[in-house]
């Protein structure tokens, strides 16, 4: 007989990028502050910004010259929070955004998602066949899998394979570790 449980807390994390690093951090700085009346609190481990060179997939929305920022949050929450968080990272992305024309640029992209114990998790609002559907039009991908370090996967992007970023990753997967410990 199957018993249902309930799952481990995780720690959320947000991988954010954008061209104008000071609109980034009022960005990131209000995802932190409202998402859920300051359910997440300031962030605790935060990257440098890094250059995106892995692709030009956003240059047409977003312009050049882009810089990525990946950080996550103290506190500890249930995974099914992933979808209210990507649905406040959404609705901050529009409220950025900029009309050019007859389309609407957004200027901050920002992608929350979970460090676990078995690995990270992004969410995104984008249909794949390796994506779970989470709820309210969000999706679910496990990006990279935790087996004696973090293991990418056929469809990781490539800055997550970036040595530097799998580092700062373990890092949290270390912060989440002692944090459920302490619990």
């Amino acid at each position: 007989m199957s018993l249902l449980t309930d799952p481990p807390v995780v720690k959320l994390f947000l991988a954010a990028f954008g061209s104008d690093l000071s609109l980034l951090a009022t960005a990131i700085n209000a995802l932190s502050e409202e998402f859920q009346a300051g359910f997440l609190g300031q962030p605790d481990l935060v990257s440098p910004p890094r250059p995106i060179v892995e692709t030009t997939y956003y240059d047409r929305e977003m312009g050049e010259n882009l810089q990525k920022i990946y950080l996550s949050w103290p506190f500890l929450a249930p995974p099914d929070r992933l979808v209210d968080l990507k649905l406040a990272a959404v609705a901050l992305e529009n409220r950025f955004a900029l009309a050019q024309g007859d389309q609407i640029c957004r200027r901050v992209n920002l992608d929350p998602g979970y460090v676990f114990g078995g690995g990270l998790v992004l969410s995104t609002g984008k249909y794949a066949g390796h994506r779970l559907y989470l709820g309210q039009k969000v999706w679910g991908e496990l990006t990279l899998y935790y087996r004696q370090g973090f293991t990418a996967l056929p469809w990781t992007y490539r800055d997550y394979q970036d040595p530097a970023i799998l580092s700062l990753l373990r890092d949290m997967r270390k912060v989440y570790l002692a944090a459920l410990r302490q619990k």
